[in-house]
């Protein structure tokens, strides 16, 4: 019976509190993925993110392994460091967890969750690995890209930005760009105003103030808190209607005390909201009226601007990474400002504050452009060709495939043939989607025949086996296996030919009897007419 291959999918953290962007791409990705593979999530201890994906009955296992943080930013030696994983504790524990759960891919997430790959190659299982970051460029930057390289089988970038290091180094031929999509559960435009009514009450926000909003799962000095704070201050000042809410967990405590203390002291601290922890941030979009993400390093995506392209807001954003390239793509390129200029967010800020109904242009075709490049159907259609990819490229990693309810199929000179199986259980087939299967080549060559025809594949162990026995007989006979097998049929040839001589004996005695008997019964039955005929004559002369 075909069941679908296994996917295991490594996640570098799993926070207990909140999720970060990462972990949030990784359960979207595994839950379309779920569609064509049986997905198992391993995850380094309980958290967040393991308690999501047992929400849509993924399996989840938990196995602490070590980062190598040092990916991200490249040091000389940091191919030489990824190999000495090999000596720690933890390396073998990946492997025991492999070897149980035998998976027929691995993927690892983000750049410097190395071991799973390190231990996956090891034990000739294919990798995948998705890098959802940018590599910092620096003198050292392609020997980490040759290690990641070297490790995995295929890779997968979130973005032309994060996958550039890798083109660069001639890995194109083994590179996709799979930008991230929304969750399909965020609620429908048609609920939007009654989440907005409702969750701008509970902040105290009226119908006609501006809410300006900033997002991010943990606080620090990289997430430009700073520099947004300095641009709202600026906006009081000209803005009296504009309101500020700051969502986020703070990871680094004295830097966000430090911004919040500039509010404090400015004397418009009432116009600003500090929510340290929101349990549904996809909805927090619906109450907000611009979306400010001031991040201060490159980031691999933006997850925080399409979701908010998605709620059909306006998103201001700092020129660099990809979050530069997502919003270049929708055609709201002129809201990138100069990494770290305050002022300028600002200007961009004001200019939509004063035109609403700009701002409601720009908001609709990010909506309309976003779903249409980083929309759930094109993002489906990516993955399935990326898979089509994988099967055409390494034909190997599945030899045999079936569809649903659907014949057998097995790679032959680079296409598809149907396959004649004499025994059900005669190979494992692996099950995947006509969505998929329909893009294949198929064969006009006539079947295979795979079973009972199919020449015996003997493992070296079998063969030992066989050579013993071989030695055996030739100690017990003399004689070595052929010339024993040659004798037994020479022996029972003749036996059959000649027959033994004591059957000839008894034979020979029962046809002699049995003619005998034959001739006696002759004579008799000649007397008896020869008597008969002088009885007749005699009574003839009497009358």
């Amino acid at each position: 019976m075909a069941t679908k291959p296994k996917l295991m999918l490594f996640s570098h953290v799993c926070n207990t509190r909140s999720i970060t962007g990462a972990e949030k791409l990784l359960l979207h990705f595994i839950r379309e993925m779920s569609a064509i593979f049986d997905c198992v999530l391993v995850v380094p201890q309980e958290g967040k993110l393991a308690g999501l994906a047992r929400r849509f009955d993924i399996p989840v296992k938990v196995c602490f392994l070590p980062m190598l943080h040092g990916v991200y930013i490249p040091y000389h030696g940091i191919a030489n460091d990824a190999e000495q994983l090999r000596q720690s504790p933890a390396y073998q524990e990946a492997l025991s967890l492999l070897r149980e759960s035998a998976p027929d891919l691995v993927l690892t997430n983000t750049c410097v969750n190395v071991l799973p790959a390190v231990a996956a190659k090891s034990l000739h299982i294919p990798v995948i690995w998705k890098i959802t970051e940018i590599i910092q460029s620096n003198e050292h930057i392609n020997e980490a890209v040759q290690m990641i390289g070297r490790y995995s089988d295929w890779i997968i970038g979130i973005s032309e930005t994060a996958g550039a290091p890798f083109k660069q180094v001639g890995m194109g031929d083994k590179l996709t760009i799979l930008p991230p999509t929304w969750d399909p559960g965020l609620p429908d435009p048609d609920r939007w105003l009654h989440l907005r009514e409702r969750k701008r009450k509970e902040l105290g926000i009226k119908p006609f103030q501006n809410c300006i909003g900033y997002i991010s799962s943990f606080i620090y000095d990289a997430k430009g808190l700073k520099p947004f704070v300095e641009m709202a201050l600026q906006l009081c000042e000209t803005h009296p209607r504009a309101r500020f809410w700051i969502i986020g967990t703070p990871s680094d405590k004295k830097y966000y005390d430090e911004c919040v203390t500039r509010v404090k002291k400015s004397g418009y601290y009432r116009r600003f909201t500090f929510t340290t922890f929101e349990e549904n941030v996809s909805l927090a979009y619906t109450a907000m009226d611009i979306v400010v993400i001031p991040s201060m390093v490159k980031e691999g995506f933006g997850m925080t601007a399409l979701e908010g392209m998605y709620f059909a807001k306006p998103v201001i954003a700092f020129a660099q990474g990809g979050l530069a390239e997502l919003l270049e793509t929708v055609g709201s390129g002129e809201f990138l400002a100069p990494p770290g200029d305050s002022k300028a967010l600002t200007v961009m800020a004001t200019k939509l504050l004063n035109d609403s109904e700009l701002a409601s242009d720009v908001a609709w075709r990010n909506r309309t452009e976003a779903e249409r490049l980083y929309g759930i159907a094109t993002y489906r259609t990516e993955m399935h060709t990326m898979v089509t990819q994988w099967l055409k490229r390494f034909p190997a990693w599945f030899p045999y495939i079936q569809p649903p309810n659907g014949p057998v199929y097995a790679w032959g000179e680079g296409e598809l043939r149907t396959v004649l199986m004499m025994r059900p259980d005669a190979v494992r087939a692996c099950l995947f989607p006509l969505s998929v299967i329909h893009t294949l080549p198929l064969s006009s060559l006539p079947p295979l025949t795979v079973g009972s025809h199919e020449p015996i594949q003997r493992t070296a162990e079998h063969e030992a086996l066989r050579t013993r026995k071989r030695k055996t007989i030739r100690n017990r006979t003399g004689r070595s296996l052929r010339q024993t097998l040659e004798h037994s049929r020479v022996r029972d040839a003749s036996k059959r030919s000649k027959g033994s001589g004591k059957r000839k004996t008894k034979l020979g005695q029962k046809k002699k009897h049995s003619s005998h008997k034959k001739s006696s019964a002759v004579r008799k039955r000649g007397l008896t007419k020869a008597r008969g005929s002088r009885v007749r004559r005699s009574m003839s002369n009497t009358r």
